[in-house]
């Protein structure tokens, strides 16, 4: 499991729009939690809270937050989150809540701040395990090195509501890492014993709403990598085979979406390089980065400069627009090392674990005084983040047998028993699948090498063929049931069948094949009864192989 989500939502801890919920873990906390949980983190109504009360939305029609945090709480039991664990992450979620709602005052005519030692400020020092002066520095002072020189600098009301937003998605994203991690190692044990796995992927739907953000880019390039993968099994591999094995095979045009991935991913000028480049500058603006993709791009045919600060990218599966309207932002993301330190300060034990692992992530830089340099911001960008993310994943689907489940939306209201045949078919083909089942129809799905089918079938055949080689048994048990040659092809390493070929060839074998139908139907008999027997009788097959 992977912080996807996390890593480009984490916005949302600190601003969501109206009517749209944050986490629902805040209001499941706020509503569910016991009375001793509730006074040990102070907890106030979801509406009190700044970061909240902003969408004034806090409910969901037929949800029960309260009966959801129970449902949490025993999800957490079921792998092995210990009692203490369970209440360090709740006050890791409460302080988070609390910092939203830390104050400042301005202290000079610079607009510079301190603190408000207020119940807010309190709060989240008590939850973190920090005293009120450590939180007071960190979110009012940076300290930099400038020339090997120490200068601590004072933040005004903008730069230290930011840095306390900052260490609010932290906070939370550290948590959501961590739990990650304490689930994947309870389900590793049974990898572990066994030395096998299954892993799914429910990856994203393909986005495109009235206004397309960071978020949105995002989600949409990892879609036009996972679809490559998909081309990849489906169409490429599936068709080289096929020429590998010298069958007479015309082959099947599809949509290849390389073109877009080398938008998004070409070095030095594609979308993910110029976003970082641009996320650099300290006077680059939103609309600065449009420009420059314009200025760039526009000659690349899966682009197009719009007015403004928009552009729009050709997908796979259409064009989508997208504003740059806050692009740079969420693409730094930028954590000041003041605040990793502060948090490897506190008390508790979980906020000193989220700054260990943020220091080995930043490539153990310890000195005290830090500032990101060019190469470090770009290093840490969210985009970054995202596609080494993204290559992991392609790494490890590339290792393992993939089979795709192809999820279609039947409508656009969200509505049971309403078939829209225009959307369907739209998402049919922006997807590939009507590509597949032409191949699929026209191709050989079932493949045996000859050795394999001369040794299950060979005994079949009414002249002994043992010293024949593989292939040539093969040809003859074709020929010897009448196997249409349409059906099959011979390769120079395999048998391809057309599907259902190989169980309809043994089942008229079967019936050909005088005695060996009646020697099947009894032995098939003796073996269910043996079965029932060895039940009876109380024989156990667990942890037993059975060998054919």
């Amino acid at each position: 499991m992977r912080n996807w989500a996390v890593l480009l939502e984490k916005s949302r801890v600190v601003q969501c729009a109206v009517g749209e919920r944050s986490y629902h873990i805040f209001y499941q906390l706020c509503a569910g939690a016991p009375t001793t949980l509730r006074e040990k983190l102070n907890l106030k109504k979801v509406d009190e809270y700044k970061y909240l009360k902003q969408s004034c939305c806090y409910s969901i029609a037929g949800v029960d937050d309260a009966e959801m945090f129970h449902a949490v709480t025993e999800a957490m039991n079921i792998v092995h989150i210990s009692k203490e664990d369970q209440d360090n992450v709740f006050a890791m979620v409460s302080a988070v809540l609390w910092l939203g709602d830390v104050s400042f005052t301005i202290i000079d005519n610079e607009n510079h701040v301190e603190i408000t030692v207020e119940e807010a400020a309190e709060t989240v020092s008590r939850l973190l395990g920090c005293s009120i002066e450590d939180l007071n520095l960190v979110l009012s002072k940076r300290h930099m090195k400038v020339n090997n020189e120490n200068i601590v600098q004072k933040l005004t009301l903008t730069q230290a509501t930011d840095t306390r937003d900052a260490l609010a998605k932290a906070l939370y994203a550290s948590l959501f890492e961590w739990l990650v991690e304490q689930i994947n190692k309870s389900l590793s044990v049974g990898k572990r014993r066994t030395g096998r796995s299954i892993s799914i992927l429910d990856i994203y739907g393909f986005e495109s709403f009235d206004k397309n953000s960071f978020e949105q880019f995002c989600i949409n390039y990892a879609n036009e990598r996972l679809q490559q993968h998909f081309n990849r099994h489906l169409f490429k591999l599936e068709q080289e085979e096929y020429v590998e094995d010298g069958i007479d095979w015309a082959k099947v045009e599809f949509e290849d979406n390389q073109d877009c991935l080398n938008l998004f991913e070409k070095k030095p000028l594609g979308l993910l390089s110029l976003l970082d480049e641009e996320s650099t500058f300290p006077n680059a603006t939103d609309l600065t980065f449009a420009n420059k993709l314009k200025q760039h791009l526009d000659t690349n045919s899966c682009f197009r400069g719009e007015r403004g600060k928009a552009f729009t990218v050709r997908h796979y599966a259409g064009e989508v627009a997208y504003d740059t309207s806050g692009f740079l932002e969420k693409n730094r993301d930028l954590l000041h090392m003041d605040s990793i330190q502060f948090l490897a300060k506190c008390k508790l034990s979980i906020p000193q674990t989220f700054a260990s692992k943020m220091l080995a992530q930043s490539d153990n830089l310890e000195s005290v005084p830090y500032r990101p340099s060019v190469a470090d911001s770009q290093k840490l960008s969210v985009a970054m983040k995202f596609k080494g993310q993204l290559f992991q994943l392609m790494q490890r689907l590339e290792s393992t047998t993939p089979h795709f489940i192809r999820c279609i939306k039947p409508n656009n209201l969200q509505l049971p028993a309403i078939y829209g045949q225009e959307l369907v078919l739209q998402q049919l083909k922006c997807c590939g699948v009507l590509e597949v089942v032409r191949i699929s129809r026209s191709g050989y799905p079932t493949r045996m090498t000859h050795q394999k089918f001369a040794r299950r079938y060979g005994f079949l055949l009414l002249e002994d063929v043992a010293s024949q080689d593989p292939l040539s048994v093969s040809v003859a048990i074709l020929h010897q049931f009448n196997i249409l040659p349409e059906m099959y092809q011979v390769g120079y390493t395999k048998l391809f069948f057309r599907t259902g070929q190989v169980s309809q060839a043994v089942f008229v074998s079967l019936i050909n094949t005088p005695g060996l139908l009646l020697y099947s139907i009894h032995y098939a008999a003796t073996l269910f009864a043996l079965c029932i027997l060895l039940v009876l009788t109380g024989f156990h097959f667990q942890n037993r192989q059975v060998i054919r």
